[in-house]
């Protein structure tokens, strides 16, 4: 590498960096040469790498206590596996026959990974392998494969995901349910097969210190699944302990702490606090104990913002610091080690998120990359149903308000908490929350939900930041939405695919025009610089969010395409009314002319029409939502768009996509309905920029952008820059009011000032209107009504 160029990248870098990245650049010089930690340990090694005491004179002994014996406290479900199997069948009488299902297939040699059915690696396995791609990696020392290259190692994701081996786990769960001793030996020939296509340091597989880390806490679990098994013989654990203790020792050289200090050096931190606790022969047990743990900890305040968001803006990734946490809390109780309390806070905040965003069917909203993978695969759901890891996180807290949100727990619980985790669970005191608007303000998430229960739809909007430092994990979706009614996701965030595939896939995935926003010139507002980095990073402004008994209202800006030859900036307003309708305006200001473009990307497998200014979204024939574009002089365009819910899976989805010339402040606005409501839409003139008039069975809403301060409209005036009058249809009585901006409403002549900021609502009751601040934009609760 040219002198320049190193010198370049050591700018900026502080010294504990640079004597860490020098450390690890030693120690695979070291490694390369042959002289350290390469190849499979002698018996002689182990020894000298056991504590005193360890049965170092005889191994098989020491193998006998690993897999017979007593061992260090572990988790609830796995310590009790007879009452758990006996649980699993009981309450969740289909998942035995799921788990024979999965396990026969891993018999046969079939595996199911990531967006991908019943692949095949060969047999024996080539565990270097992209069957997809065709491409095998090299067998080389593993600081010399290119492995993010698909041209030497294929989809590097798909082969690291048959080499985490939770396969292992299910052939485990299959073992203690049924006792079949076939799903032993084909654990133990995996192993050993494992073992001798993959010595320490050499190939892909020890490319990636996470790889390493969720691989070792497959065999841990494994191990505990398998006790007693006579296929888990002497010889096969003894050369497990070697490799988990080169993995341990891997593990504490090269943590992601500079490289990818994400979920990678968390889920690194917790490998290492599997393997210190749970094996504590090994001699360097303690202090990898201790090491993951002080990581653990101190991440927490780094990783998780105050409001409970993941800080790379990655939902996907924020269920993966989830159960990174709640294993590590689980483990730590039962080894008691110290500051339990801030990992428990941390933990609130997190599943607060999930439970907030989770759609009715469990599954999450994705906003940035989508990994596709699991730390650990216990239960049958979709990888991205997040209520089994609710469930887990409320009932160690003992939180009844998780518990409600993370609806029926599944089988997970039982294999993680055992039957008095279980009971636990059942004696939850559950309360749905009062509230059906939150702000997630660190994290730019406003949720806006019309309650809590299976026919309930959910919109997620996004304002906040592009992600941390470099945004490795984000897209350009700033000011996107998602959107699902009931147990039906309708616009949705089209996904990640690979991180692997052609550059420019790779970008468009992550670019703002197949998000649900508006993009102007065919550019994204974000600009990538490679696959985990940007050039140009924007971030959403919060300008107003407004919650009242009757819907709520979030706005924000961006300046991303202030690059443009003609800049311009483009502001997002949602309306949402509770059980009824959502109105999206977009406002380009400009003093030129763009070509804008309107994304709304429909969920896989919905029917899109559109018919004059209505598109209308179907699911097998029933009306799911329509979408309303008014008086904005543009057209619809329908094709097909990626909507991929896991990685690798390319399903397609119907994209509906307005298309405008803007010249000049140009605004559009949308009226989304839900299927099952009758509401009558149509535009309306009162002295305002825009009116919109929504008629439906019980309310007659009229909705007001930027009024004239001198307009009297239904016993208002005000000069907010929105104004929601809501009234009863049976009499046509107000019966409520939302104004925003601005600086006066008069209501039948009585004058209430204070609509700056988050506004102000307003209830007829008693004749009277009672006057309150419409919400709070530091995202608390104080202004919500229910």
């Amino acid at each position: 590498m040219p002198i320049l160029r190193v010198l370049q990248k050591l700018r900026g870098r502080s010294l504990a960096e640079l004597r860490e990245r020098a450390g690890q650049r030693l120690a695979i010089i070291a490694e390369r040469a042959r002289v350290r930690d390469v190849g499979e340990p002698t018996d002689a090694m182990l020894r000298g790498r056991l504590v005193a005491g360890a049965n170092r004179a005889d191994l098989p002994r020491l193998a006998a206590a690993i897999r017979d014996g007593d061992r260090p406290a572990f988790f609830p479900g796995v310590a009790a596996l007879a009452d758990t199997t006996r649980l699993v069948r009981r309450r969740w009488p289909g998942r035995e026959g799921e788990i024979i299902r999965v396990a026969e297939e891993v018999l046969c040699g079939r595996f199911s990974l990531l967006g991908h059915e019943s692949l095949s690696f060969g047999e024996p396995i080539d565990w270097a392998f992209d069957p997809l791609l065709r491409v095998r990696a090299p067998c080389a020392h593993w600081s010399a494969i290119a492995y993010l290259d698909p041209r030497v190692a294929g989809d590097h994701k798909l082969v690291w995901e048959l080499n985490r081996h939770q396969f292992l786990v299910t052939l485990g769960q299959a073992y203690a349910l049924t006792g079949d001793e076939r799903y032993a030996t084909r654990a133990a020939e995996l192993l050993a097969s494992w073992m001798d296509a993959n010595p320490p340091k050499d190939g892909v597989n020890w490319a990636s210190s996470l790889e390493v880390a969720y691989r070792s806490i497959a065999w841990t679990w494994a191990l505990r699944f398998f006790r007693g098994a006579p296929s888990m013989h002497d010889a096969l654990i003894v050369r497990m302990l070697k490799f988990l203790d080169v993995s341990g020792r891997h593990l504490q050289r090269f943590l992601s702490t500079y490289f990818s200090p994400n979920t990678h050096l968390t889920g690194e931190a917790l490998g290492l606090l599997y393997i210190g606790t749970q094996f504590p022969e090994l001699k360097d047990a303690p202090a990898w104990t201790a090491l993951g743990w002080r990581i653990l900890t101190s991440q927490l305040s780094r990783q998780v913002r105050t409001d409970g968001t993941y800080f790379e803006q990655a939902t996907y990734y924020h269920r993966y610091t989830c159960d990174i946490y709640i294993h590590a809390r689980i483990l730590g109780q039962a080894h008691a080690l110290g500051g339990l309390e801030q990992v428990d806070r941390a933990l609130e905040r997190l599943a607060t998120f999930h439970a907030w965003t989770a759609r009715a069917d469990g599954t999450m909203p994705l906003f940035g990359d989508e990994d596709g993978g699991r730390l650990l695969v216990l239960d049958g759901r979709p990888v991205d149903d997040v209520r089994a890891t609710v469930a887990s996180i409320a009932t160690v807290l003992r939180q009844g308000r998780l518990a409600s949100a993370a609806g029926d727990a599944s089988d997970e619980l039982a294999w993680m908490l055992g039957s008095a985790g279980v009971e636990t669970w059942d004696a939850l005191s559950r309360h749905t929350p009062p509230a059906t608007a939150k702000a997630f303000p660190d994290g730019g998430f406003f949720i806006m939900r019309d309650g809590w229960d299976a026919e309930s739809a959910v919109l997620t909007f996004d304002c906040g930041p592009l992600g941390a430092a470099n945004g490795g994990h984000a897209h350009a979706d700033t000011l996107a939405i998602d959107l699902a009614i009931g147990n039906r996701a309708v616009f949705v965030d089209a996904g990640t695919v690979s991180y692997t595939t052609s550059p420019a896939e790779r970008d468009t995935m992550r670019s703002s025009l197949v998000h649900n926003t508006l993009t102007l010139d065919g550019v994204s507002s974000s600009e990538p610089a490679g696959a985990f980095q940007w050039r140009q990073m924007t971030a959403g402004v919060l300008d107003a969010w407004s919650v009242t008994r009757a819907g709520t209202l979030v706005e924000g800006h961006h300046d991303g395409y202030e690059r443009l030859p003609q800049p311009a900036r483009h502001s997002r307003m949602v309306l949402a009314a509770r059980d009824a309708w959502w109105i999206i305006r977009d406002l380009v200001e400009s003093t030129g002319e763009h070509d804008a473009v309107v994304t709304f990307q429909c969920a896989a497998g919905l029917d899109v029409s559109a018919d004059g200014d209505t598109v209308r979204i179907r699911d097998d024939g029933r009306l799911v939502a329509s979408v309303v574009a008014l008086d904005s002089g543009g057209r619809w365009v329908l094709d097909d768009g990626i909507a991929s819910r896991r990685y690798g899976s390319r399903e397609l989805g119907r994209r509906a996509r307005y298309a405008l010339r803007t010249r000049g402040n140009t605004q559009v606005v949308f009226v989304v309905n839900r299927g099952a409501q009758a509401v009558a839409v149509s535009s309306e003139s009162h002295q305002a920029r825009a009116a919109v008039r929504l008629r439906g069975a019980t309310h007659d809403d009229l909705v007001l952008f930027e009024p004239a301060a001198t307009a009297a409209v239904e016993g208002v005036r005000t000069d907010a820059r929105v104004l929601w009058l809501r009234r009863r249809a049976a009499d046509g009585r107000v019966e409520s009011l939302l104004a925003v901006g601005g600086s006066m409403v008069e209501l039948d002549g009585v004058s209430v000032a204070g609509t700056e900021g988050a506004g102000v609502s307003a209830v007829r009751a008693g004749g009277e209107w009672r006057v309150a601040p419409a919400g709070a934009r530091d995202g608390s609760t104080a202004g919500f009504q229910t």
